[in-house]
């Protein structure tokens, strides 16, 4: 698997999407993060335009990481979808955008 995203997660978070209760990982558009998931963004928003139906064959995943511990346990979803959402309704709970990852089937 390439186009993997990896993202650290606190133990609370990766068992709440271990567990199917939370779909979506948010993290605040930051210039770190803008960095790390721009591509990854700019991939889903050039397939919602039409214009480039071929990418849809194209797979992006995120592997989550239990915290930062020795051999730690791991988990890879298909990515559904990422777009920029206010971080008022979100686990975030800010007044500035933020990326919605949408958690599509786990593959590992």
């Amino acid at each position: 698997m390439t186009n993997i995203l990896k993202l650290v997660l606190t133990d609370h978070w990766f068992e709440k999407i271990k567990s199917g209760r939370k779909t979506h990982e948010y993290r605040k558009a930051t210039k770190f993060w803008s960095q790390r998931i721009y591509p990854v963004y700019c991939h889903f928003s050039l397939i919602k335009t039409g214009e480039w139906d071929e990418l849809k064959e194209e797979k992006y995943f995120v592997q989550f990481q239990k915290a930062y511990r020795k051999n730690p346990e791991r988990m890879t979803f298909e990515i559904k979808d990422i777009c920029l959402v206010d971080g008022k309704n979100t686990d975030l709970h800010i007044n500035e955008l933020v990326f919605d990852v949408e958690l599509g089937e786990r593959v590992k």
